[in-house]
C-alpha cells in the first residue's frame, strides 16, 4: 500500500512539473500561437434522411454517395432493401423487398448508374449487378486472386476512379479490382500494421472509406487509430486513446472531404471528430442526445458532392445529414499575415 501511495505521489509530482514548464513556456514566447485555432471546417445540422412519413429510424445503415447522380443509397441490413435518397433526403426509389437481395450489406454505383450489392451469407458471399431500377443482370466474380487471398470474404465495398475497392474487416484484408472484378492490387493490414499474431484475435477495421485521390481510410478500434493507405501501401496513422476532445473511444466510420479533413466517429462518445489533412484535431460534433444535432453511437460516414456528411447511428435515430462549409482562415494563418 506504501509503494502504491508513493507512485501516486511520484505521478502527481511530474505531473505538476509538466504544468509548472508549460507555464513558464508560454510567459517566455507570447506571442507565438497556441491550439486556438479557428476550425476551418464548420457543421450545421441540415436535416435527417426521411420518407413520406418522417425521419427513416434505421439503425447503423450502410451508406453510399452516387456522386455523378448526387443521390444516397442506404442499405438497411434489418430490412435487407435499398432505398434511394435525393439530394434533399427524401426518399425517391426502392428496391430489394421481400429479400430478393440475399442478406445485403453494401452497394456502390458505376458510373454507368448500374448497382453492385455485396450480399453476405455466414459462409459465402456474392456481388450482382443491377440496372438503375433495381433489375438483376449478371454476377461479377473476383479474379485472379493471388494465394494469400483465397480465403477473401468482403463485407464492405466502395467504387471509385473506375475501381472496384473491397475490404475483409475481420481478416484485415483488402483488394482493388478494375470494374469486372480482376485484381489488381492487395493489401494485408496486419502485415502492414505489424500485428502480432497473437493479437490479431479482435483486431479488426472498424470504417472504411476512399477519398478524392482513391487512397483507403480505415480505423481500428482496438488500436484507437485512423489511418490513410495509399495504393502503393504508404500507411500513415493517428490517434490517441481517452475521453476528451480529439480522443479516440470506440472508433468507427472514416471519411474525408474535398479539403482533405478526415472525419472519424467515435461510437463509445458519440460524437465525429474532424482533423486536418496533417492529421491535427480542429473539432467535434454530435454529443450524445435527442436533439437533431445530436448522435447516438455514430457509425458510417459518407460526403457527397455538396459536401453534406451523412452519419448513420443507433437507437432509430436513422442518417443524419451535415452540411460542411470552409473558413477562409484560421488563427494560425493570421498570425503570419500579421508577420508573427
Amino acid at each position: 500500500m506504501q509503494k502504491r501511495t508513493d507512485h501516486i505521489k511520484r505521478i502527481n509530482t511530474g505531473v505538476r512539473k509538466c504544468l509548472y514548464a508549460a507555464m513558464i513556456i508560454c510567459a517566455m514566447f507570447p506571442g507565438i500561437p497556441t491550439n486556438e485555432v479557428t476550425a476551418s471546417v464548420e457543421v450545421s445540422f441540415a436535416y435527417s434522411l426521411s420518407d413520406f412519413s418522417g425521419p427513416v429510424p434505421y439503425n447503423w445503415a450502410n451508406i453510399c454517395a452516387d456522386e455523378k447522380r448526387n443521390e444516397i443509397y442506404v442499405v438497411d441490413l434489418r430490412e435487407r432493401d435499398v432505398r434511394i435518397f435525393n439530394e434533399k433526403g427524401m426518399e425517391v426509389y426502392r428496391f430489394g423487398d421481400g429479400g430478393s437481395l440475399g442478406n445485403v450489406v453494401a452497394v456502390a454505383v458505376e458510373n454507368s448508374g448500374n448497382i453492385l450489392a455485396l450480399s453476405k451469407g455466414s459462409v459465402k458471399y456474392s456481388i450482382r449487378r443491377y440496372d438503375f431500377r433495381g433489375e438483376p443482370l449478371e454476377d461479377l466474380e473476383l479474379a485472379n486472386l493471388p494465394s494469400q487471398f483465397s480465403g477473401f470474404s468482403p463485407d464492405c465495398m466502395l467504387f471509385k476512379n473506375e475501381h472496384l475497392y473491397l475490404a475483409d474487416t475481420v481478416s484485415m484484408k483488402i483488394i482493388v479490382t478494375d470494374g469486372n472484378g480482376m485484381f489488381q492490387n492487395g493489401y494485408d493490414l496486419y502485415t502492414i500494421l505489424e500485428i502480432q499474431e497473437k493479437k490479431k484475435i479482435g483486431t479488426e477495421i472498424g470504417g472504411f472509406n476512399i477519398d478524392g485521390d482513391g487512397n483507403m481510410l480505415f480505423t481500428v478500434p482496438v488500436l484507437f487509430s485512423a489511418y490513410t493507405l495509399s495504393l502503393d501501401g504508404k500507411v500513415q496513422g493517428f490517434g490517441t486513446p481517452g475521453s476528451a476532445p480529439g480522443r479516440f473511444g470506440v472508433v468507427g466510420g472514416i471519411a474525408s472531404d474535398k479539403e482533405g479533413n478526415i472525419y472519424v466517429a467515435d461510437r463509445l462518445r458519440s460524437v465525429v471528430l474532424v482533423f486536418d489533412k496533417q492529421f491535427k484535431f480542429q473539432k467535434e460534433f454530435g454529443y450524445r442526445g435527442e436533439m437533431p444535432d445530436n448522435l447516438i453511437s455514430p457509425t458510417n460516414l459518407v460526403l457527397d458532392v455538396e459536401d453534406k456528411l451523412y452519419v448513420s447511428q443507433f437507437k432509430s435515430r436513422g442518417v443524419s445529414v451535415f452540411q460542411i462549409t470552409y473558413a477562409e482562415s484560421d488563427r494560425m494563418e493570421q498570425f503570419k499575415i500579421e508577420g508573427g
